[in-house]
């Protein structure tokens, strides 16, 4: 069991490393250029923002108290996940559980650190646009579906 606990902290801190190392550079690059962004394509850049709320930003309006609450749920959910995680035996939930706590994590620090989310990979095509995310966003996205794959349709696999 200790060595599976090490095995799995070891992904989730790499992930949280990577997460938080993006982010640094970029709040530390991204202010220097004039228009706070740095364009990649036609359809992609990098841009300095912070979320305040949930995903796309929902809840901000509720500053005062969403941080505190956010926080402690974020923390009970990454609890509960890490438990699971230590509970499964299924490979593919193993890496999504990774992912998505590696991701939770990292944007975690980020609300402790600094009472607010960095975002900055911003897709656009014309008029339309996605909200803005970043590293963890994404991590936690891949490990949503990785599950959503490994729950409904692996298990069929297995049968």
């Amino acid at each position: 069991m200790k060595k599976k606990i090490l095995l799995y902290l070891s992904y989730i801190i790499i992930l949280i490393f990577l997460d938080q190392l993006t982010k640094n550079w970029l709040i530390l690059y991204l202010p220097k250029q004039p228009d706070n962004s740095i364009v990649i394509t036609s359809f992609f850049k990098f841009i300095y923002t912070w979320n305040y709320g949930i995903s796309f930003g929902m809840f901000s309006q509720y500053l005062e108290y969403s941080n505190y609450i956010l926080l402690v749920l974020n923390s009970l959910i990454i609890m509960y996940l890490m438990y699971i995680l230590l509970n499964t035996s299924r490979p593919l939930s193993i890496i999504s559980f990774n992912l998505i706590i590696g991701g939770a994590i990292g944007n975690l620090v980020d609300r402790v650190l600094h009472g607010a989310v960095f975002d900055f990979i911003y897709f656009h095509y014309q008029n339309y646009s996605f909200p803005a995310f970043n590293l963890a966003d994404s991590f936690i996205t891949i490990g949503a579906i990785l599950f959503c794959y490994d729950y409904f349709i692996g298990t069929r696999t297995l049968r």
